[in-house]
């Protein structure tokens, strides 16, 4: 579970970072990438109700957590990141969504090796 400093959790956070950031997309996520001033990183979710019903939801809501949760290190610090799901994303298993998630990542230029 990602700690409550590292969520993007209000809604006018996530309009700034959707209006000013440039999005990187694949097939089945899309990555909204804004640097701001400070050393936090921010993350949210965002998965269409097109998905699935509210169970198939939150298992790739977890899912994502906890993939950006193990690459935390990996992200530069003062970045807030909008991670948005398409319908296809159903048909993918955890490794292809953290394969995904982490080529989104290093498209964006918010990876660090």
């Amino acid at each position: 579970m990602l700690k409550k400093e590292y969520r993007l959790r209000k809604n006018a956070d996530f309009r700034k970072v959707y209006r000013s950031a440039k999005s990187v997309s694949t097939k089945y996520l899309v990555l909204y990438p804004k640097m701001r001033k400070g050393e936090s990183i921010r993350i949210g979710f965002s998965i269409s109700k097109k998905v699935g019903k509210a169970n198939v939801r939150n298992l790739y809501k977890r899912r994502l957590r906890e993939i950006v949760r193990k690459n935390m290190h990996h992200i530069k610090p003062g970045c807030d990141l909008i991670i948005l799901t398409r319908v296809p994303v159903t048909e993918l298993g955890y490794q292809e969504l953290e394969k995904n998630v982490k080529y989104l990542l290093r498209k964006s230029g918010v990876w660090i090796d």
